[in-house]
This record gives structure tokens, sequence and C-alpha cells, in this order.
């Protein structure tokens, strides 16, 4: 053999070495990259990641040798259509909220001027001192009468001398026919048991209807008042003094739009 032929045998080493350094260098290249992309964001990382992937791995698709634990931020961002409907709707809503703000501010003057006919006919008949005119509120208008004023203890009959002001009242009614009237009954917490009321509710009902019909025979159509009791459930005051009590018993009118647009 001669001295060339054995200097080649001994310089011949295991085949795998060569393998081994190939993957060696890969590893170093690879560390090498995470280290320089330590401080870059997460796009750059992830397509960095998404390259390498797809290099080592034998079929060339993308395989999770390094896993991305987050989406990468979208650099352009496709509107989505649902967010103009929910704008609509919210413009929507906010006009629609307008509106009916604009037309309870607009009952509300109708209501002032009909205080205003309402103070000047009670004060013709000298029954102002009677009636307790509240404010107009969210389109309504209460008016309060004392029922000791308007029944005897234990009665359901209207005193005659309370006849002018259910007139003052019948007469501002029919001047406005877009309002109806809800003429409500309320009593103190006194029990009332007899074979007519057996209980407040009775009571405070039948005044209230015997108002009510009062109204319809001065000519006010049944489809525009409506009586109602509520007894003692909706006291003024609390019911713990004579004075109290009597603030309690009275009649409410309550005048409203006939109907409010949606």
């Amino acid at each position: 053999m001669s001295r060339k032929t054995q200097l080649l045998e001994e310089n011949d080493g295991p085949g795998w070495i060569t393998t081994f350094a190939d993957l060696m260098t890969l590893l170093l290249v690879f560390f090498v990259l995470l280290f320089s992309m330590s401080s870059v964001e997460n796009e750059a990382f992830e397509e960095a990641a998404r390259s390498l992937n797809i290099a080592l791995s034998r079929d060339s698709a993308p395989s999770s040798l390094i896993p991305l634990l987050e989406p990468a931020a979208e650099t352009t961002r496709i509107p989505d259509p649902n967010e103009s409907v929910i704008i609509n709707r919210d413009a929507e809503l906010a006009d629609q909220m307008r509106f009916q703000q604009a037309l309870v501010d607009s009952i509300n003057l109708e209501l002032e001027e009909i205080i205003q006919d309402l103070e000047g006919s009670l004060a013709e008949s000298d029954m102002g001192s009677w009636v307790e005119i509240g404010t107009p509120l969210d389109g309504r208008l209460t008016l309060k009468v004392n029922a000791a004023v308007m029944f005897d203890p234990g009665s359901v009959a209207i005193r005659r001398s309370m006849m002018p002001l259910l007139d003052s009242i019948l007469e501002v009614v029919l001047e406005n026919p877009g309002f109806k009237l809800e003429v409500q009954g309320h009593t103190d917490d006194t029990p009332v048991d007899t074979d007519r009321f057996p209980s407040n509710w009775e009571l405070s009902a039948l005044r209230a209807t015997a108002v009510l019909r009062f109204l319809i025979e001065g000519g006010l159509t049944p489809q525009r008042v409506v009586a109602s009791g509520y007894g003692d459930s909706i006291p003024l005051l609390p019911n713990t003094s004579e004075e109290n009590r009597t603030a309690n018993r009275r009649i409410e009118f309550v005048l409203e739009r006939m109907e409010l647009p949606r």
C-alpha cells in the first residue's frame, strides 16, 4: 500500500459526523436568530418562526417546532359590517329619545295652559282653595282634592257644595279633547268594615266611581275617563297623625295625553 493511500485511510472518520456537524450548525444559527430577535415585535418573531418551521420540516409544510403563543397583530384591519349597524342603532335610539323628550316638553307646555284656564275657572267659582294643582311632570298633570270636603265620613255621595269644583274640572277636560282623565280614590289606613264597604278598597273605588259618573253625566265620553280605587296603598304622608291621615284621604285627577307616539 502506498504512503498516500495509507494517509487517506487514516483520515477517514465515521460517516455520521458530517450530518452531526450540519445539525449543530443549524442549531447554532437557530439560537443566534432567537437571541437577535429577543427584542423585536411579535409580528417579526412569528414571521421568522414560520420561515424556520418550513425550512426545518421534511415536507416543506409548517411544523410546530416553534409554538406561536399569540397571533401576530393584524397589519390591515377588515371593517366589521356590524359596527355600522350598531352605530346606526345608537343614533336611532338617541333620535328617539330626543323626539320623546321634545314631545313631553310640548305636552307640558299644553298642560301649563290648562292650569291657567283651570285656575281662572276655579277663581270664578271661588273654589281654588280646595284644589291642589301640581306641576306638569312627564306629560302628566295631577290635581288633588281632599276627600273630607267632597264626601261625608263613610259616604260616597258628593256634597252639593263641591259641584262647582267638578264643573270647572269637567269644563277644562272637555275643552282639551286630546287628553284623558283618571279619577283616583285614596283613603288613610283607618280600617273600614261595613256591609257596603268591607275595606278601604271598596270605599276608595266607589268614591272615584261617583266622581266618574258625575263627569260622564256632564258630557265627558267614557273613553276619556277611568276610575280607580287605591285604598290606603299610596299614602302621601305616613299615617302617624290625624293631620297626615286627613291629607291621605283624597281624590286625585290625573290628566294626560290620549296617546303618545313611539
